[in-house]
């Protein structure tokens, strides 16, 4: 494995990590609550958003990576909020000796 450099001045966007509880609501139904865990800076690697025709007219998909100081209690479960958004996290991968850990996310929008 090679060394995995996060400078400092690279982390200029600021994620919320949340994580996702089953509770009971008021109709006994399960609702899944969602509780910010941490705050943490990292740097926006790649960013896409793309265009998809449907049925019913179109929709936006915007794909994100972001590469942040190693974080041990990440899970692929967790979502993420940048610049106001929700994003689901669907890679993680830890890079270095547990230095870093690029975050690929995804969100689905109209």
């Amino acid at each position: 494995m090679r060394d995995v450099a996060v400078r400092a001045g690279a982390l200029l966007e600021k994620l919320t990590i949340e994580r996702g509880e089953t509770a009971t609501g008021a109709y006994r139904n399960q609702v899944t609550v969602w509780t910010p865990r941490f705050d943490i800076r990292a740097e926006l690697l790649d960013h896409l958003q793309e265009e998809e025709p449907t049925e019913a007219g179109s929709r936006i998909t915007i794909k994100a990576s972001f590469l942040i100081r190693y974080v041990a209690d990440l899970k692929m479960t967790d979502r993420l909020i940048w610049g106001g958004e929700r994003f689901n996290i669907v890679g993680l991968k830890v890079l270095g000796r547990r230095q870093a850990i690029q975050i690929d996310a995804k969100r689905i929008g109209p």
